[in-house]
C-alpha cells in the first residue's frame, strides 16, 4: 500500500478514535451531577418570572407555561389549558390550578445553560439537601422557550 494511502488511513483512524473519546468525555460530563445545587426561591423567581417556558415530563409529554410577573400562570399540555397561580418559597417553585388541575411545589436545579430539572418537594429527591446524583429522577425538565433548549433530546439515564 502506498505511503500516502497508509498515512490517510491512519489519519482517519485517529480522527475516529478522537471523536469517540470526545463523545465518551461528553457523556461522562453529562452523567457527572456532583456540582448540581438547588436554586433558591429568589433565584427561581429571577430566572422564571415573566418568562415563557417549555418542558417535558419523563413520559415524553411536552408542555408550555407562561409565568407572568403578577403571579398568574398559563399552562398548556396537549388539549389541557389551565390558568393558575405561581409563587416561590425559600426553596421551591409552586403552582396552583383550579380543578381539574392540581399543582404542587418543586425544587429546581440547573443542569445546563438552558435546561432545568424539577423535583416534587414532597418526594425523596426533592427533600434531599442536594439534587440527586442519579439522572432520571426528575418530575419534569424545562427551559426558556425563547431560546434553544440545552437538554438532550431524550432523558438521560
Amino acid at each position: 500500500m502506498p505511503f500516502v494511502a497508509v498515512f490517510q488511513r491512519c489519519r482517519f483512524v485517529a480522527a475516529v478514535v478522537l471523536a469517540q473519546f470526545a463523545l465518551a468525555e461528553m457523556a461522562a460530563a453529562e452523567d457527572d451531577r456532583s456540582g448540581l445545587v438547588w436554586l433558591s426561591g429568589d433565584a427561581i423567581h429571577a430566572a422564571f418570572s415573566g418568562q415563557k417556558l417549555g418542558g417535558i415530563y419523563p413520559n415524553g409529554d411536552l408542555w408550555s407555561e407562561t409565568i407572568q410577573a403578577n403571579g398568574s400562570t398559563d399552562y398548556r399540555e396537549g388539549a389541557k389549558h389551565w390558568l393558575g397561580q405561581w409563587w416561590t418559597t425559600q426553596r421551591e417553585f409552586c403552582f396552583s390550578y383550579p380543578a381539574p388541575g392540581v399543582g404542587g411545589c418543586f425544587r429546581v436545579t440547573r443542569i445546563s445553560v438552558n435546561c432545568f430539572e424539577l423535583y416534587e418537594f414532597s418526594g425523596a429527591a426533592g427533600k434531599s439537601d442536594v439534587p440527586p446524583d442519579i439522572a432520571n429522577h426528575w418530575n419534569g425538565r424545562m427551559w426558556h422557550a425563547d431560546r434553544p433548549t440545552t437538554c438532550e433530546e431524550r432523558p438521560s439515564s
